[in-house]
Parts: C-alpha cells; sequence; structure tokens
C-alpha cells in the first residue's frame, strides 16, 4: 500500500526530527553521562515511535508492541549468525539430563490447556502411545493414573532419563519404552490415546508419520500433537523444502520442519480422523513479566504453540 501525499510529508518530517536528534546522542555519548544517554536515546526512540505510527496509521500500544516484536524478530536473527548445528538427535542428547529443569514458555502453555484435551480422570486400563515420549513428561502421569504405556523417542538419552524418573516415581511396569525412529515404527496392537507432543515439527515426512500414527489407530482412537506454532515457523521456512529454523538448546541450531494446519487436517481426513479441538497457546502478558520468560517479551499476545485433537471416524 502506497501512502498518501500528507502522509509522506508528516513521515519526512518526523525523519528529519530523528536526523537532527543524531548529533546530540552522539554528544552524549562522547560525554559517557549515563543519564545524557539515557534521555538521548529515549527522545530518539519516541521520534521514531511517531515515524512509525504515522507511516502505519496504528495506535500508540499497537506500534509499541508491533515494534517490540520486530525488535526481538531481529535479535533472534542477529543471534541465529552465531549458532552452530546439531541435528535434532544430538540437541535432544544434550538436552536430556536437564529438559525439565528448563524454562521452556511453550511447554507451559501446552501444560496448562492440556487438561482441556484429554480426560486424566479416566485414563484406567487405557492403551496410551506417546509417540515421542522425551523424558516422560505425559507418559509417567499416565501410567500413575493406572494407563497402560507404549512410549517410543528417537533419542537413548531421552529414554534413559524417562525410565529413571519412571522407577523414581514407581510406574516403571506400567510403560514400554523403545528408541526408535518414529517412522519406523510398527506397532504391535492399535491404542485407545496416541499423544505426540513438540515432535512432528522435527519430521519433515509429515506423510509418513500420519501413516504410522494410523496403523497404531482404532475407530474412536484420540489423536493429541502439540507442535511450535505454524505461524511462529513461517518466517523462516524455505518454500521448497519447508525446512525452517529450530532452536532447543542455547547456542545451537537445528533442523525444523513448516507444516500448515491445513495440512494435518487433509492428512488425517484421507486416513478417515476428523478434527474435534483446536487451540492456539499465546503469549499472555503475564508471563512477559517474569524474569524467567524474558526472552518472550517482544511477541506478547503472540501465538508460540498449537494443540490439535483428532479422532478416527473410519
Amino acid at each position: 500500500m502506497v501512502i498518501d501525499k500528507k502522509t509522506f510529508l508528516e513521515t519526512k518530517e518526523k525523519l528529519e526530527s530523528i536526523k537532527r536528534s543524531i548529533p546530540y546522542l552522539e554528544k552524549a555519548i562522547k560525554s559517557k553521562s549515563k543519564k545524557q544517554i539515557e534521555n538521548s536515546v529515549g527522545f530518539l526512540s519516541w521520534n521514531l515511535l511517531r515515524l512509525y505510527k504515522n507511516a502505519t496509521d496504528k495506535g500508540t500500544t499497537e506500534a509499541i508492541q508491533d515494534l517490540m516484536n520486530k525488535l526481538w524478530w531481529f535479535r533472534n536473527q542477529k543471534n541465529e549468525e552465531k549458532r552452530e548445528y546439531r541435528t535434532a538427535k544430538q540437541q535432544y542428547s544434550q538436552w536430556a539430563k536437564k529438559y525439565d529443569e528448563t524454562n521452556n514458555l511453550l511447554i507451559v502453555l501446552e501444560e496448562k490447556e492440556i487438561k482441556d484435551f484429554i480426560d486424566f480422570k479416566n485414563l484406567k486400563n487405557k492403551n496410551i502411545l506417546d509417540f515421542g515420549c522425551g523424558t516422560g513428561r505425559y507418559s509417567i502421569p499416565f501410567a500413575k493414573r493406572g494407563a497402560n504405556v507404549m512410549a517410543i523417542d528417537l533419542t537413548p538419552a531421552m529414554i534413559r532419563r524417562a525410565k529413571e524418573k519412571a522407577k523414581q516415581e514407581k510406574v516403571l511396569e506400567k510403560i514400554k519404552f523403545k528408541q526408535s525412529d518414529l517412522l519406523k515404527y510398527v506397532p504391535e496392537k492399535k491404542f485407545d490415546l496416541i499423544i505426540s507432543m513438540l515432535v512432528q515439527d522435527h519430521i519433515k515426512n509429515l506423510t509418513k508419520s500420519v501413516e504410522v500414527i494410523d496403523k497404531a489407530s482404532k475407530i474412536g482412537t484420540e489423536i493429541i500433537i502439540s507442535n511450535v506454532h505454524p505461524e511462529a515457523l513461517r518466517k523462516d521456512v524455505d518454500k521448497k523444502t519447508g525446512q525452517a529454523q529450530g532452536y532447543l538448546v542455547e547456542g545451537y541450531k537445528t533442523e525444523q520442519y513448516w507444516h500448515s494446519i491445513g495440512e494435518y487436517i487433509k492428512l488425517f481426513r484421507e486416513k478417515g480422523f476428523f478434527l474435534t479441538q483446536i487451540k492456539d497457546l499465546i503469549v499472555e502478558e503475564k508471563y512477559t513479566k517474569m524474569e524467567k520468560y524474558k526472552s518472550f517479551r517482544g511477541i506478547k499476545d503472540k501465538a508460540i504453540g498449537i494443540i490439535m485433537r483428532f479422532e478416527k471416524i473410519k
């Protein structure tokens, strides 16, 4: 959209005001006075906000949040240049021992909403497949409620940690652990419930993954999937390969794949599944005020994750 002449002239005038403020900032920096620098940066920021509001026709609150989001994005882009690449398996191996101690807001939001997707009071004697079990953050609670759990994961270190926790919680006999490439898993039976939490966006071949899940399903089987929100991955995605940048362990990057919500619905529908529930996981303001989640302050009110539930009806 091209801005009109009046807006263009007003925007240009505010740009000139910014240019005029630069010498004062330079002078403040040379003075080494913290107060002068703060005042000069504050004045420059105010002018930038005025320019942005004028150019976009947004209100003050919306403009401030928008600029914060952009600053968060550019900061991550800068940090990305310094990150080393590791495969997802390597990163989860590195992460296994401290996975449960990490301040991962996506996991917090997911676990807050999961009670609306799974009836935890009605799991006794249910057969459950944890498709990418990690450290057992769901397998173990399921087993404690009387479910029979098949827990598989690609990463040996994650499986070891899950077994340690299951033994501590005295439910090791209720969980059958298996280290396996998820796409090569051959189900030995049909399950009542299948969960795959924060796993599917690390899998490039979503079609194959859905096929494996289907083979483990029967009429009435429910599938619960959580992921990084597709819109959060879209900005980094390579349209040819569907690959985006994943960030699991600080200082490293890994493969992550963009799959649209429509792709999930289409692939599951082809196998006889119906989408019964979907929920965005949004960064609420209360979390942005917590020091441990300070890195999320730039994306307040944005969806960083998603939970979907499908049911096999035919």
